[in-house]
């Protein structure tokens, strides 16, 4: 049994785990941003090239400097479960997400003159932005499952 705070089971991890992860969630991040680019209609192949290479550039980037530092406090105090890496992720994909759609809220590329179709944009925006977190979150799983393995 773990002596950790959150964790039935003691994880460690190494810096080349650590490493192999943040490639791997800068790649997953890339095909996100990918993703994001075809179901807004991008169909140009240096448009959709481009953007999968800063998509994962920038999804490192951010995954260096904003998650890790979450991470470390979190394997610091015992929580090194999956469903941690998950929910930071996850909770880091929602608020990136919601801040390029327009000054901090997704409501700004909500057309304001079409008044009958304005909450069902909202609903619509809100919706895409919990299928990015929850494809954010899947991303933090699959890094966790890299860089943590059980302690023998």
């Amino acid at each position: 049994m773990g002596s950790g705070i959150g964790a039935t089971r003691d994880y460690r991890t190494s810096i080349e785990g650590v490493g192999k992860a943040l490639g791997v969630g800068s790649t997953l991040g890339g095909l996100l941003i990918l993703m994001l680019l075809i179901g807004a209609g991008q169909r140009a192949p240096l448009a959709l090239g481009a953007g999968l290479l800063l998509g994962g550039l920038f999804t490192g980037i951010a995954l260096a400097a904003v998650g890790g530092p979450i991470w470390l406090v979190l394997h610091v105090l015992g929580l090194r479960r999956g469903r941690f890496a998950a929910l930071v992720t996850g909770m880091l994909g929602l608020g990136l997400y919601l801040g390029a759609q327009g000054y901090g809220t997704a409501l700004y590329t909500i057309a304001p003159i079409d008044t009958r179709s304005w909450l069902l944009g909202l609903v619509l925006k809100i919706a895409q932005s919990l299928v990015v977190a929850l494809l954010a979150g899947g991303i933090g799983l699959a890094m966790w499952r890299i860089a943590y393995r059980p302690a023998a």
